[in-house]
């Protein structure tokens, strides 16, 4: 697995740096700028998360972060049990969630069902499809990234690298990339100077193997556990194939 690189600009989520969270739960109580940094870094989706799950405590979301904050993450052997589950991103949302829906219980008059707090009218759901869709297509876009990357260095084994990633920006990443139609065979045989549409088909064979290989590493710098990965993969690959009509397999 590659070692971890720094998220792109465009991510909700920063990709988790496992080492960074294991210092930083070392850290409680003794290093106040390696925590604020973790929550720093994190803010930002958290807050996205907050308001499009409880939309109607938009004005009280920089408090209720700063409670969650002090209670939570700066509370001795939390941020160690956020490193047992493998799933940071996940144990993060839970938490606030659960943190949010105890203090809207505590402070309800009269109090209120557990029902209750977890009504998800449609808009809610609308809005956290949205917000889903925009760590997805940063995790993708930072994927392509990699490949691009890959494909336009120099490999002896390989020269027609960069036609590959050519066929492949132009069929499944260009509905993604550039929100447009895929090119067909017949313009992109042209376009790439390709002998025939069968040798287009095979390179787009080969830039999605190697799209899925970028994307595994990817993917591993947040997920630890094999089937988190392996089931992750797969959700990436039906989103993708809706976007761009060409099956990721």
């Amino acid at each position: 697995m590659k070692p971890p690189t720094n998220p792109p600009e465009s991510s909700i989520w920063p990709l988790t740096d496992w080492t960074g969270l294991g210092h930083a739960a070392k850290s409680v109580g003794k290093d106040a700028d390696a925590l604020n940094q973790l929550i720093l870094k994190y803010r930002r989706p958290l807050e996205i998360h907050l308001r499009a799950t409880f939309p109607s405590l938009g004005n009280q979301a920089d408090e209720i972060l700063q409670d969650f904050s002090e209670d939570k993450i700066l509370r001795e052997g939390w941020l160690s049990r956020a490193e047992r589950t493998r799933r940071f991103r996940a144990f993060l949302k839970t938490s606030l969630d659960n943190f949010v829906k105890d203090r809207l219980r505590r402070n309800a008059s009269p109090p209120v069902s557990l029902d209750e707090l977890e009504r998800d009218p449609p808009v809610e759901q609308q809005e956290t499809d949205l917000f889903n869709l925009a760590w997805a297509k940063a995790i993708v876009a930072e994927t392509l990234k990699r490949m691009e990357t890959d494909c336009k260095a120099l490999h002896k084994n390989q020269p027609n690298r960069p036609q590959i990633w050519e066929v492949f920006r132009l069929r499944p990443a260009r509905p993604i990339l550039e929100d447009a139609e895929p090119m067909d065979y017949g313009e992109l045989v042209a376009r790439c100077a390709i002998r025939s549409p069968t040798e287009a088909q095979n390179l787009l064979a080969t830039g999605k193997r190697m799209f899925l290989r970028h994307l595994n590493d990817v993917v591993e710098e947040y997920e630890r556990r094999p089937d988190l990965v392996k089931e992750e993969i797969e959700l990436f690959k039906t989103f993708l194939s809706g976007l761009s009509g060409d099956k990721m397999r």
